[in-house]
């Protein structure tokens, strides 16, 4: 009991930024991404002997517009038509006295997109080069389709549970995700440092009060949101308030998924590359790799002192 004390407390100092070459090792052993990740680098890797060719350039592009650029505008553009230009008597919603996805929204999630991408080209050494690509992918593209998805659908469901309910179904859904961060954070310490017992009793108080509101907080949310239907409106709306709390079930679902696939997939997967920036040499000999293999021809011309290290 001791050393598990004075094991957490060890624990509790630690970063899961701050891990040693050997202990960065242990997320390969990822229960739940450690399979995933090592599938997806493979698959990367195969992919990028097309990387460089004026084809693949363009066939970038038109894929970045369309399946990227595309979705968030048709998103916004839907909302759009829905608030400004549908004849009000041919909704089956109410729509906000505030349009919670105006089109500058779209254009500040573009922009933050780019100026990411700009920044992320200092980092073009060839291993890195993977990770890259999949953040702008599967994680900054995600979070941004997910913020218009949201907004819209906070204007759809604004007849349903006006202003109170959309507070208290994005403070459920927030409360999820930071849950599912804090668990997850708690997991990558104990398998990067090999620890046991890392929750002390505010963690355990933290994490009582977030499973509550997880297990229970969709089911306080639903039974608001009937009991004002009911006793605001006729019964014979009953079919509809069926239909929109499905609609309601199924959004929350789905972010909850989707937060979840980025906090335990993407997360521990792109934490693999940082810790491969942090130590290259360290990774390109375990893995095997040649100086030119492993930072590319681009990059040595730059630094040309690292072909010592061949």
């Amino acid at each position: 009991m001791k050393n598990q004390k004075l094991d957490s407390r060890k624990l509790k100092k630690q970063s899961i930024f701050k891990a040693s070459f050997e202990e960065s090792l242990n997320l390969l052993d990822d229960g739940i991404s450690g399979k995933f990740a090592q599938e997806n680098y493979q698959d990367a890797l195969k992919k990028e002997k097309y990387r460089g060719a004026l084809k693949s350039y363009v066939w970038l592009v038109f894929l970045t517009i369309l399946f990227i650029i595309g979705p968030n505008w048709l998103i916004v553009a839907l909302n759009d038509y829905l608030f400004y230009h549908a004849n009000p008597r041919d909704l089956t919603v109410r729509l906000p006295e505030i349009n919670f996805l105006p089109y500058w929204v779209f254009w500040m999630g573009l922009a933050i997109w780019i100026l990411l991408i700009i920044l992320g080209k200092r980092f073009n050494q060839q291993f890195i080069l993977i990770y890259r690509g999949q953040f702008h992918v599967m994680v900054s593209f995600i979070i941004w389709l997910l913020v218009e998805l949201n907004l819209l659908l906070l204007n759809l469901l604004y007849g349903l549970v006006e202003y109170l309910g959309l507070f208290a179904m994005e403070g459920l859904i927030l409360f999820t995700i930071i849950y599912l961060i804090h668990a997850k954070s708690i997991s990558l310490l104990k398998l990067l440092y090999g620890g046991t017992g890392i929750e002390s009793p505010t963690d355990r108080v933290f994490n009582s009060v977030f499973r509550f509101i997880v297990k229970y907080g969709g089911i306080v949310v639903a039974l608001w949101i009937i009991f004002r239907r009911i006793y605001s409106d006729s019964i014979r709306n009953a079919d509809n308030l069926v239909g929109r709390l499905w609609i309601l079930f199924l959004f929350l679902i789905f972010d909850i998924l989707v937060s979840a696939f980025e906090i335990y997939f993407m997360f521990p997967y792109m934490l693999q590359g940082y810790y491969k920036l942090k130590y290259p040499e360290e990774y390109r000999e375990w893995e095997g790799k040649t100086v030119e293999e492993w930072y590319g021809k681009k990059y040595l011309k730059k630094y040309k002192e690292l072909l010592k290290n061949e």
